[in-house]
């Protein structure tokens, strides 16, 4: 009987298969058209734009958010996470289920759980880094339009001093050119902050119609724990949800039947088993199945291919939060760097402040460099943090902890 299977199964693939059509002429390519080297240079006449005269208003009201809210909305509202919870395989049949319908029921609920976490936990670390964003966004805004507010003042008193007939002794030309430059930078950071607002909206499952910002009211505050790079290998071991996920399928007893197909097919779809496009073909392959006594070479293949699977993600995991803790110590140490640089021209401030208190000449010009310098290095402090903040979340989410929290 298996024999004649075997053979109608051979007939069916010769009757049904084709031989091979010859692929049609390719066109011939297309010649573009040849010609000496020219220039580019942006056309903006048409744009009929002109520099602000002052730097830009703030809204009045914002959405406050801190991190910890922003990672909870973002699991909460991971996409397809509550749809893996509760797919319908993730239960037995409601009448009588034999010991195999739960058993594969209950496989479906552990490995669709940890794919749902597995989408949380990388929502939360994608709005905790857009939030991080934004919280540095706007607090260059503000240090950028600080500067801007005290080199106009500057301009605007060494244009006075020229009408009455004094020196430039300020050079005025340039600083005209550090103001515009002030303002480009401020309308980048406009742009950036209603971009950075518009993704968070989306992965926290904001109204998409509220207008009103959002304002990042984390304190920033930079922690005196230096992670161990061992001890968050070991816990990402344990609670990464991929990692989980793989285990589940690794010890089920039919090494996870279907769900472990999809899982590798979609590691890479070439490592799935080519399943026979012709519909003639299907009740006879089902019935070569039906008459198996024992499982087939299949079921080691996708055994390995889970097993291969794990041991590769577990190597993958242990770099990635590595990785992570060397960005995290190498940021709080570029924190420390920042910090002290601040602190030098907070000194330089204050001396060339008792010197314009004083009457020394030229010290007023002296004094707006110092605050401009001063302003330079607060926003490169700033972006330290926010950056030890990011990285921070990156390891928590390499460590699998993100969804945990």
């Amino acid at each position: 009987m298996a024999r004649l299977g075997v053979l109608l199964i051979v007939g069916l693939l010769a009757g049904c298969c084709s031989l091979p059509q010859a692929s049609p002429p390719r066109p011939a390519p297309a010649q573009l058209p040849a010609g000496p080297r020219g220039t580019v240079r942006p056309d903006v006449s048409a744009a009929n734009l002109a520099p602000a005269a002052l730097s830009p208003a703030r809204p009045a009201q914002y959405r406050r958010l801190t991190a910890a809210e922003c990672r909870s909305l973002a699991v909460q509202n991971a996409a397809l996470a509550d749809d893996l919870d509760n797919h319908p395989d993730n239960e037995p049949p409601h009448s009588h289920p034999t010991k195999r319908q739960a058993e594969q029921a209950q496989t479906s609920k552990w490995v669709r759980g940890y794919a749902a976490d597995e989408l949380r936990n990388r929502a939360a670390g994608d709005a905790l880094e857009a939030y991080f964003k934004l919280a540095a966004a706007e607090g260059q805004f503000d240090l950028v339009a600080d500067a801007h507010t005290v080199l106009r003042a500057q301009l605007l008193a060494a244009e006075k001093a020229i009408k009455v007939g004094a020196a430039d002794r300020a050079d005025v030309e340039r600083l005209r050119r550090q103001l515009l430059e002030l303002e480009s930078q401020l309308a980048k950071l406009e742009a950036g902050i209603a971009g950075l607002n518009a993704g968070l909206a989306g992965l926290l499952g904001l109204d998409p119609s509220d207008q009103t910002p959002i304002w990042p009211a984390d304190p920033l505050r930079v922690g005196a724990d230096v992670p161990d790079a061992e001890q968050a290998v070991q816990v990402a071991k344990r609670c990464r949800p991929d990692l989980n996920l793989l285990r589940v399928l690794s010890a089920s007893d039919n090494y996870g039947g279907q769900l472990a197909k999809a899982v590798v097919t979609g590691i890479n779809p070439l490592l799935g088993s080519s399943a026979p496009s012709n519909p003639l073909l299907a009740p006879v392959v089902a019935l070569v199945g039906a008459m198996k006594k024992e499982p087939t070479k299949a079921d080691a293949k996708l055994q390995r291919e889970v097993e291969a699977a794990l041991a590769a993600r577990e190597r993958q995991a242990e770099s990635e939060v590595r990785a992570a803790v060397a960005m995290v110590r190498g940021n709080r140490l570029a924190v420390a760097a920042k910090a002290a640089e601040v602190r030098n021209h907070e000194a330089r401030v204050a001396e060339a402040e008792k010197r314009v208190a004083a009457g020394v000449a030229g010290a007023q010009a002296e004094l707006t460099v110092a605050r401009l310098d001063l302003f330079k290095a607060r926003g490169d402090l700033l972006e330290a943090v926010t950056d030890y903040l990011a990285s921070d979340a990156k390891l928590r989410q390499a460590t699998g902890t993100l969804v945990r929290e």
